[in-house]
């Protein structure tokens, strides 16, 4: 039995991705609140993720400094503490990041730091279908401008370093944990109401009863023009430290989700060329077959999904050379702003934790929504009743831009800057 101060038993629910499952949703709405378990109490002790566990943990493993930007920050000993104090029936740590972390060494790091803190750990994970995944996955390192080659040399590279090759990663999951290891499918048809966030509640609460509210999806599926306009502005910023083009990647899709309009959600998304969409079929068929056998039920949810990419592929894959998308002025444009932003971006502050802070920011936004408050987190006042017709009842007022120290507040966001450059990039043709 664990030290703990509820009189149940207590289970640590740690959710290990994979990347591209819906990941960020469900972090989300933990760190929102926006799951409600009626019988029982849920703690979530992070204000997004625990992607930063890792800093922890490699510190740990290898017997290396810790990072100082983790230095004022809660490790494995202190989230076990605050884990063990509390008396909720359910507690989960979610960081699709522990997907890279070999299964027996986070088993160690399990039984090291966590075994004592609760009666019960359920180790939760989604796993995105082999061809669905590589083309995510290559559209979200392009975004955050960690790759330059096409999507074959991305295939074929992660082909060779066995990334993709499901089985024998999970199977090592399935023998240290047992029965206590929950596989999902992250295929939307399986997910229960079609929806990633009501079936995690459902897996990792024992099918509690409880209120999902529905939190809007982030990280979304970009348009091929997105992704052409990503490419070519991650070029101008090669030679920055890889983890602010990450959050500034993340920073320019979410102003462009913002200002895309219902004509540009019709867009076309990218998608495989065929004779990519065949490879991938030949390439992971194997181990398609074995991951339905075991862990599926024997269901072919894993081999259709291969044959469902076959068939949803083009004769050849989309292009995003940016050329063909915006006019030789517009790339102009974009070239010199973000040359300029370059600069600031060499000489100002801390960018990639200021960038990282909007996340959190909207996080805290929509948490103080629920509970009646305003950004600030003091009651929201009554509406007063407007006269009909008036434009300023319809309107909503403007939120105030979000600053913090280490940029200043009369200085647009870089990112926002860009973004609302490309917003106004016409383009000069698209793909057919």
């Amino acid at each position: 039995m664990s030290d703990k101060t509820g009189a149940r038993p207590k289970t640590l629910v740690i959710h290990i991705g994979d990347h591209k499952t819906g990941t960020t949703t469900i972090q989300n709405a933990l760190a929102v609140g926006s799951i409600q378990l009626h019988d029982a109490k849920l703690l979530y002790p992070a204000k997004m993720n625990h992607n930063y566990l890792t800093g922890f943990i490699t510190s740990y493993r290898k017997g290396t400094p810790l990072p100082k930007h983790l230095e004022d920050r809660d490790g494995l000993t202190e989230v076990a503490a605050q884990i063990a104090a509390s008396d909720a029936d359910y507690a989960v740590l979610s960081a699709e990041a522990f997907e890279n972390i070999p299964a027996p060494e986070f088993h160690d790091l399990v039984e090291t730091f966590f075994r004592g803190c609760a009666d019960r750990i359920h180790i939760v994970a989604y796993v995105r279908p082999h061809a669905q995944r590589i083309l995510s996955s290559y559209a979200e390192q392009i975004k955050i401008g960690w790759y330059r080659g096409s999507m074959q040399e991305f295939f074929d590279h992660n082909l060779q370093n066995g990334r993709f090759h499901y089985a024998p990663r999970f199977a090592q999951w399935r023998e240290l944990f047992g029965d206590e290891f929950t596989l999902r499918p992250m295929i939307r048809k399986e997910l229960k109401n079609g929806s990633v966030l009501d079936d995690f509640a459902e897996v990792a609460f024992d099918g509690r009863p409880c209120t999902v509210e529905e939190f809007e999806p982030e990280n979304q599926a970009m348009t091929v023009r997105e992704l052409a306009l990503m490419y070519f502005l991650q070029g101008q910023f090669q030679e920055q430290d890889p983890w602010l083009r990450h959050t500034l990647g993340w920073e320019l899709s979410r102003q462009l989700d913002r200002s895309r309009g219902d004509s540009e959600a019709k867009v076309r998304k990218l998608v495989m060329a065929r004779d990519l969409a065949e490879a991938a079929t030949a390439a992971y068929r194997c181990d398609a077959e074995v991951m339905d056998a075991t862990f599926f039920e024997g269901r072919p949810l894993m081999q259709t999904a291969l044959r469902d990419m076959e068939k949803q592929s083009a004769p050849c894959a989309p292009s995003l050379d940016p050329s063909q998308f915006f006019s030789p002025e517009h790339l102009r444009n974009l070239t010199v702003m973000a040359k300029i932003i370059e600069g600031m971006l060499e000489r100002q502050g801390k960018w990639p934790s200021y960038f990282h802070s909007h996340r959190i920011k909207d996080i805290e936004r929509h948490k103080n929504a629920r509970l009646g408050l305003d950004e600030n987190g003091d009651p929201l006042e009554p509406e007063a009743e407007m006269p009909a017709g008036s434009e300023t009842a319809a309107t909503p007022a403007p939120q105030s831009a979000v600053t913090t120290s280490d940029t200043p507040a009369q200085t647009p966001p870089p990112a926002r800057v860009l973004a609302d450059a490309a917003a106004g990039a016409a383009p000069q043709k698209d793909q057919p």
